[in-house]
């Protein structure tokens, strides 16, 4: 078969023109652009604890069980045991160490350090070399009114400039405060020094009592009748726990007894000031968006911050400063300079007990901050309840005096707590 040129010259040009004319163009390369609003699908795992737990319990018991925040719990927890061991260390350093003024007069000073110290590092974390770190997320992870609004991360403007410089109308407003601070952990540790540690906290669980009647009879304030009776249970827990101790053989003595009823005494002295510092700390600190402590449910009627932007850490720290300069005349005539000087009782263990407690009560401060944010001021209520029956029943345990007695009133201390934070903010309607 004889092929001509043209005849190959037509095919050729018949299979040109049969090729698309677009596959050259450059829009037929081009990848498509991406949306505006496009987010990846992300698969959602459970941890590896529901997973676990799924294995383990059948369905038809897990929809019963309630949801579990795992960060929460463990805070929680963390939370307990640091407010147990400074509670019961702080009777282990009065016991070898015999000077609740010196004690209290450690506790403002390491209170304003560490303030300092802790503003600083947030406040370093506030650079931007660090903003987007998880360490500096989580430092930063506090509710409205606990930090100063300034911190920038530079020390010269917000630490020189502005928190260690004194505010004389922060100072006159954080005075009374100071104040309460210095009667109020002054009297505490003394009872601490006379009494076991979970008596201490027994009297102070009836706080609400004093509540109930300052608006009750000041501000002529009416309340329904389950209010009133919800301080039964109340009252009787503690009069449980004080009955047992004192029938112990170590409160059989009259000298003992003489302890007894003077450590009962400065125990409903401090939990009277701490009553009285809350009623009037109601007056001045207020938050943006959520209360500073959710137990004060009226805090937040208020409304707005103050005018001179208190916040937790400032407030804490002038307290501590205040506190310091009350009780610094009384440390040095009564203990420094007296015939029992603080240096002859001091030593390294002692030392050691005092560096664990004032760590310990700072940290339960922070980790109380943090919960703050977390929880609803419900949740948060009922948490402050099971730290203070854990912080009874590990000081029982402490003491090995946790008989029937004991643990039946402190049972009854539970409920009572229980039942006034549940049923006793409701006011009566109508005049009874």
């Amino acid at each position: 078969m004889i092929t001509t040129q043209s005849t190959v010259q037509n095919t050729a040009s018949k299979r040109r023109e049969s090729v698309p004319k677009n596959v050259y163009e450059h829009l037929v390369l081009k990848l498509p652009e991406a949306p505006a609003t496009f987010s990846p699908k992300v698969i959602d795992t459970p941890p590896l604890w529901k997973a676990t737990l799924g294995r383990i319990v059948p369905a038809s018991l897990r929809r019963y069980l309630p949801e579990v925040d795992v960060k929460v719990t463990l805070i929680c927890l963390v939370w307990y045991v640091t407010s147990s061991v400074s509670s019961n260390l702080s009777k282990a350093i009065l016991r070898e160490f015999p000077h609740p003024v010196g004690l209290t007069e450690l506790q403002f000073l390491t209170n304003g350090l560490m303030c300092l110290g802790f503003l600083i590092l947030v406040n370093y974390l506030h650079r931007p070399s660090w903003k987007a770190t998880w360490v500096s997320q989580n430092m930063r992870n506090f509710p409205d009114g606990i930090l100063p609004p300034y911190l920038n991360g530079s020390f010269r403007e917000c630490i020189q400039q502005r928190f260690l410089v004194v505010d004389r109308r922060a100072v006159i407003a954080t005075l009374p405060m100071g104040m309460f601070q210095f009667m109020g952990h002054f009297t505490s540790y003394k009872a601490t020094s006379l009494i076991p540690v979970s008596l201490v906290h027994s009297v102070k669980s009836l706080s609400p009592i004093m509540t109930l009647c300052w608006y009750r009879f000041a501000k002529k304030k009416q309340f329904h009748r389950v209010t009133y009776y919800t301080v039964v249970p109340l009252v009787a827990g503690v009069i449980l726990t004080s009955s047992s101790s004192g029938s112990s053989k170590s409160m059989g003595a009259r000298s003992q007894e003489l302890r007894l009823v003077l450590g009962l005494f400065f125990a409903a002295v401090s939990m009277a000031i701490f009553v009285s510092q809350n009623l009037f700390a109601k007056s001045i600190l207020t938050v943006k968006k959520r209360e500073l402590l959710p137990s004060q449910k009226s805090v937040s009627e208020h409304g707005g911050l103050s005018q001179l932007q208190l916040d937790k850490i400032t407030i804490l720290f002038y307290c501590s400063c205040i506190g310091f300069s009350f009780m610094l005349p009384v440390f040095l005539v009564g203990e420094l300079f007296a015939a029992s000087s603080v240096f002859a009782d001091i030593s390294l263990h002692v030392l050691c007990l005092m560096g664990v407690y004032v760590f310990t009560h700072f940290l339960q401060a922070m980790l109380a901050f943090q919960l703050i944010g977390m929880l609803s001021s419900v949740n948060y209520s009922i948490a402050s309840i099971m730290k203070r029956v854990v912080v009874i029943g590990v000081a029982l345990t402490w003491e090995s005096q946790l008989s029937g007695r004991q643990l039946l009133g402190l049972v009854m201390t539970v409920i009572g707590l229980y039942g006034y934070d549940k049923w006793g903010n409701k006011t009566q309607p109508y005049p009874s």
